[in-house]
């Protein structure tokens, strides 16, 4: 008896992602790692300049050598706007993968790690490779980071819970201001008890941690709202 059930086509393969994708990628991933490389190790032009050489002969050809950190955001920002262009020319499909995600945010993560670091060194006029070496300082950008996390993870339960669970899961209330509770004043007590909080690099450990976490959170909520539909459906 022949078979007479239809068989289903095979799934086609979504495209991959585009040249032009992975160019701009690349372009981006490169001047965002001279930037934070430039802004972590420190460079003394004057210096550098001074001491002559091949090097000192190029520095020297520079008219304005303390705009190249400028010169390299400038560039940061180009091509974030470029890799962004050319992603939502991507194949659809292929965009909505993991891999394809992360690789995607992963170039932005490197260049906003190299804008934090330009711009609380700016600010702060003090290099993040000397300050963490120095008790109170690294202790100050470790309890930022887990103050971003305690705020941004006590934001999320919240959010869960009034938008995803429609208000029907009260642990999650729980939940928030608890971890809330356990990432704050932990560290906040140990600051205390060790060394002189820093202030200024509580923000910029703030600025690292909020970096780190948002992109993880806003994973975790999609993932969970793809579970919640299936589960209802």
């Amino acid at each position: 008896m022949p078979d007479t059930e239809s068989k289903s086509p095979p799934k086609r393969d979504p495209g991959a992602l585009s040249s032009e994708y992975h160019k701009a990628r690349k372009q981006l991933m490169l001047w965002a790692g001279i930037l934070f490389i430039w802004e972590l190790v420190g460079i003394d032009l004057e210096k550098a300049k001074d001491a002559g050489g091949n090097a000192g002969a190029i520095i020297g050809a520079i008219k304005s050598p303390q705009a190249v950190p400028w010169a390299l955001l400038i560039l940061v920002i180009y091509f974030a706007f470029k890799l962004r262009i050319e992603w939502g020319q991507c194949n659809q499909a292929r965009r909505e993968m993991r891999e394809s995600r992360l690789d995607y945010h992963s170039a932005f993560m490197v260049a906003g790690a190299a804008f934090i670091l330009y711009f609380a060194q700016t600010i702060s006029h003090v290099q993040f490779a000397n300050a963490v070496q120095t008790p109170s300082r690294s202790n100050s950008i470790l309890f930022g980071m887990s103050a971003a996390a305690g705020i941004l993870g006590c934001l999320y339960f919240l959010w869960e819970w009034r938008t995803i669970h429609k208000k029907k899961r009260k642990d999650l209330i729980f939940i928030a201001f608890a971890q809330l509770a356990l990432l704050l004043l932990g560290p906040l007590i140990t600051l205390f008890r060790s060394s002189r909080p820093r202030w200024s690099f509580v923000l910029v450990g703030l600025a690292f941690g909020t970096l780190i976490y948002i992109p993880l959170l806003y994973w975790n909520a999609k993932k969970q709202r793809r579970y919640y539909a299936l589960t209802q459906s």
